[in-house]
Protein backbone atom coordinates (compact mmCIF):
# COMPACT_ATOMS: atom_id res chain seq x y z
CA UNK A 1 0.00 0.00 0.00
CA UNK A 2 2.92 2.31 0.69
CA UNK A 3 5.37 1.44 -2.04
CA UNK A 4 2.99 1.20 -5.00
CA UNK A 5 2.04 4.90 -5.08
CA UNK A 6 5.65 5.91 -4.56
CA UNK A 7 6.93 3.68 -7.34
CA UNK A 8 4.15 4.86 -9.62
CA UNK A 9 5.05 8.51 -9.09
CA UNK A 10 8.77 8.11 -9.77
CA UNK A 11 10.06 9.93 -12.81
CA UNK A 12 12.64 8.46 -15.17
CA UNK A 13 15.31 10.64 -13.59
CA UNK A 14 14.37 9.42 -10.11
CA UNK A 15 14.63 5.79 -11.21
CA UNK A 16 18.11 6.46 -12.60
CA UNK A 17 19.24 8.04 -9.35
CA UNK A 18 17.75 5.17 -7.34
CA UNK A 19 19.90 2.65 -9.21
CA UNK A 20 23.01 4.60 -8.26
CA UNK A 21 22.51 3.78 -4.59
CA UNK A 22 21.83 7.33 -3.38
CA UNK A 23 19.11 6.80 -0.78
CA UNK A 24 17.94 8.10 2.58
CA UNK A 25 16.03 6.49 5.42
CA UNK A 26 12.80 8.46 5.49
CA UNK A 27 10.67 8.22 8.64
CA UNK A 28 7.05 9.38 8.59
CA UNK A 29 5.01 9.75 11.78
CA UNK A 30 1.22 9.90 11.93
CA UNK A 31 0.43 11.43 15.33
CA UNK A 32 -3.34 11.72 14.87
CA UNK A 33 -4.42 8.52 16.63
CA UNK A 34 -4.27 7.17 20.16
CA UNK A 35 -0.65 6.18 19.52
CA UNK A 36 1.82 7.49 16.93
CA UNK A 37 2.20 5.27 13.86
CA UNK A 38 5.64 5.07 12.27
CA UNK A 39 6.58 4.23 8.69
CA UNK A 40 10.19 3.77 7.61
CA UNK A 41 10.93 3.91 3.88
CA UNK A 42 14.13 3.86 1.88
CA UNK A 43 13.68 6.81 -0.48
CA UNK A 44 15.93 7.62 -3.39
CA UNK A 45 17.55 10.89 -2.39
CA UNK A 46 15.93 12.61 -5.36
CA UNK A 47 12.47 11.33 -4.34
CA UNK A 48 12.75 12.84 -0.85
CA UNK A 49 14.00 16.13 -2.32
CA UNK A 50 11.05 16.18 -4.73
CA UNK A 51 8.52 15.51 -1.96
CA UNK A 52 10.11 18.17 0.26
CA UNK A 53 10.15 20.71 -2.58
CA UNK A 54 6.49 20.03 -3.40
CA UNK A 55 5.49 20.56 0.23
CA UNK A 56 7.54 23.76 0.37
CA UNK A 57 5.82 25.10 -2.75
CA UNK A 58 2.42 24.36 -1.21
CA UNK A 59 3.31 26.25 1.98
CA UNK A 60 4.66 29.25 0.09
CA UNK A 61 1.82 29.57 -2.43
CA UNK A 62 -1.27 28.79 -0.34
CA UNK A 63 -3.63 31.64 0.49
CA UNK A 64 -4.69 30.28 3.89
CA UNK A 65 -3.64 27.78 6.54
CA UNK A 66 -6.62 25.58 5.62
CA UNK A 67 -5.60 25.50 1.96
CA UNK A 68 -1.97 24.77 2.87
CA UNK A 69 -2.75 21.92 5.25
CA UNK A 70 -5.32 20.29 2.96
CA UNK A 71 -2.88 20.38 0.03
CA UNK A 72 -0.09 18.92 2.19
CA UNK A 73 -2.39 16.15 3.39
CA UNK A 74 -3.33 15.35 -0.23
CA UNK A 75 0.37 15.14 -1.07
CA UNK A 76 0.99 12.69 1.78
CA UNK A 77 -1.93 10.60 0.55
CA UNK A 78 -0.61 10.57 -3.03
CA UNK A 79 2.62 9.05 -1.70
CA UNK A 80 0.72 6.41 0.26
CA UNK A 81 1.82 7.84 3.61
CA UNK A 82 -1.76 8.28 4.86
CA UNK A 83 -4.60 6.05 3.76
CA UNK A 84 -7.71 8.14 4.31
CA UNK A 85 -9.09 11.57 3.48
CA UNK A 86 -8.07 14.12 6.10
CA UNK A 87 -9.07 17.79 6.21
CA UNK A 88 -7.80 20.74 8.20
CA UNK A 89 -11.16 21.16 9.90
CA UNK A 90 -11.24 17.54 11.08
CA UNK A 91 -7.70 17.50 12.40
CA UNK A 92 -8.19 20.88 14.12
CA UNK A 93 -11.29 19.61 15.94
CA UNK A 94 -9.55 16.41 17.03
CA UNK A 95 -6.48 18.33 18.16
CA UNK A 96 -8.53 20.70 20.33
CA UNK A 97 -10.35 17.73 21.87
CA UNK A 98 -7.00 16.09 22.56
CA UNK A 99 -5.57 19.26 24.13
CA UNK A 100 -8.71 20.14 26.11
CA UNK A 101 -7.95 20.82 29.75
CA UNK A 102 -4.19 20.99 29.20
CA UNK A 103 -2.54 23.87 31.04
CA UNK A 104 -0.62 26.37 28.92
CA UNK A 105 0.40 29.98 28.94
CA UNK A 106 -1.68 32.24 26.70
CA UNK A 107 0.02 33.06 23.42
CA UNK A 108 1.39 36.59 23.15
CA UNK A 109 2.96 38.68 20.46
CA UNK A 110 6.76 38.61 20.87
CA UNK A 111 8.62 41.88 21.35
CA UNK A 112 11.22 41.05 18.70
CA UNK A 113 10.99 40.13 15.02
CA UNK A 114 11.37 36.50 13.95
CA UNK A 115 10.43 35.20 17.40
CA UNK A 116 7.50 32.84 17.96
CA UNK A 117 5.81 32.18 21.30
CA UNK A 118 2.49 30.47 20.64
CA UNK A 119 0.09 27.95 22.18
CA UNK A 120 -2.81 25.75 21.02
CA UNK A 121 -1.83 26.57 17.46
CA UNK A 122 -1.48 25.16 13.98
CA UNK A 123 2.18 24.88 13.00
CA UNK A 124 3.91 24.28 9.68
CA UNK A 125 7.63 24.39 8.94
CA UNK A 126 10.60 22.69 7.31
CA UNK A 127 14.12 22.26 8.63
CA UNK A 128 16.22 21.37 5.59
CA UNK A 129 19.59 21.21 7.33
CA UNK A 130 20.24 20.90 11.05
CA UNK A 131 19.67 18.74 14.11
CA UNK A 132 16.23 17.66 15.32
CA UNK A 133 15.73 15.63 18.50
CA UNK A 134 12.28 14.13 18.93
CA UNK A 135 11.15 12.48 22.17
CA UNK A 136 7.86 11.12 23.45
CA UNK A 137 7.06 8.88 20.46
CA UNK A 138 8.45 5.42 21.18
CA UNK A 139 11.42 6.46 23.31
CA UNK A 140 9.73 6.68 26.71
CA UNK A 141 6.33 6.76 28.41
CA UNK A 142 5.07 10.32 28.35
CA UNK A 143 3.26 10.80 31.66
CA UNK A 144 1.66 14.03 30.47
CA UNK A 145 -0.18 12.23 27.70
CA UNK A 146 1.35 14.07 24.75
CA UNK A 147 2.83 12.39 21.69
CA UNK A 148 5.84 14.54 21.09
CA UNK A 149 8.45 16.77 22.69
CA UNK A 150 10.96 18.03 20.15
CA UNK A 151 13.99 20.29 19.98
CA UNK A 152 15.22 21.87 16.75
CA UNK A 153 18.36 23.63 15.59
CA UNK A 154 18.78 24.40 11.90
CA UNK A 155 17.86 26.26 8.76
CA UNK A 156 14.30 26.81 7.55
CA UNK A 157 14.05 27.80 3.86
CA UNK A 158 10.58 29.37 4.04
CA UNK A 159 10.17 30.38 7.67
CA UNK A 160 8.02 29.00 10.48
CA UNK A 161 4.28 29.53 10.50
CA UNK A 162 1.93 29.27 13.50
CA UNK A 163 -1.72 30.17 13.71
CA UNK A 164 -3.59 30.13 17.01
CA UNK A 165 -7.17 30.94 17.92
CA UNK A 166 -6.35 34.65 18.17
CA UNK A 167 -2.73 35.00 17.11
CA UNK A 168 -0.84 34.39 13.88
CA UNK A 169 2.95 34.39 13.99
CA UNK A 170 5.51 33.84 11.23
CA UNK A 171 9.26 34.15 10.77
CA UNK A 172 11.52 34.87 7.85
CA UNK A 173 13.71 32.11 6.35
CA UNK A 174 16.92 31.59 8.29
CA UNK A 175 18.60 29.69 11.13
CA UNK A 176 16.53 29.03 14.26
CA UNK A 177 16.41 27.10 17.49
CA UNK A 178 13.03 25.98 18.80
CA UNK A 179 10.91 23.37 20.48
CA UNK A 180 7.42 21.89 20.40
CA UNK A 181 5.57 20.45 23.37
CA UNK A 182 2.56 18.33 22.52
CA UNK A 183 1.87 17.61 18.85
CA UNK A 184 -1.05 16.34 16.76
CA UNK A 185 -0.53 15.87 13.04
CA UNK A 186 2.06 14.61 10.57
CA UNK A 187 5.77 14.97 10.08
CA UNK A 188 8.62 13.18 8.33
CA UNK A 189 12.34 13.45 7.80
CA UNK A 190 15.71 11.82 7.24
CA UNK A 191 16.68 9.65 10.20
CA UNK A 192 20.24 9.91 11.54
CA UNK A 193 19.70 7.84 14.70
CA UNK A 194 17.12 7.07 17.36
CA UNK A 195 14.93 10.14 17.65
CA UNK A 196 17.34 12.24 15.56
CA UNK A 197 16.73 13.76 12.14
CA UNK A 198 18.86 15.93 9.87
CA UNK A 199 15.82 17.46 8.18
CA UNK A 200 12.14 17.60 8.99
CA UNK A 201 8.81 18.63 7.46
CA UNK A 202 5.96 19.31 9.91
CA UNK A 203 2.24 20.08 9.57
CA UNK A 204 -0.10 19.82 12.54
CA UNK A 205 -1.02 21.39 15.87
CA UNK A 206 1.11 22.08 18.95
CA UNK A 207 0.17 22.75 22.57
CA UNK A 208 3.08 25.15 22.98
CA UNK A 209 5.96 26.13 20.73
CA UNK A 210 8.79 28.68 20.87
CA UNK A 211 11.29 29.68 18.16
CA UNK A 212 14.25 32.08 18.34
CA UNK A 213 16.65 33.20 15.60
CA UNK A 214 20.04 31.58 15.98
CA UNK A 215 22.85 33.99 16.80
CA UNK A 216 25.92 33.72 14.57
Amino acid sequence: MIFSPIAGSMSEADETNATQGDSVTFVFWDCTGQKPVKQTIEFADSEWITLRDNLREIRMNSDSVEESFNAQFDMYKSYGLIQEDVTYEEIEQKAMERFEGKSHRPARQPLFDNVIINAMCAISFEIDNGNNLVLGLNTFVNLLGFDIISFHNGHTPDGIYTFGTLLEQTTEPGDYIGFMFGFFGYWGGTSTGTGRYSDLVVSGFSVTTTWLPKLN
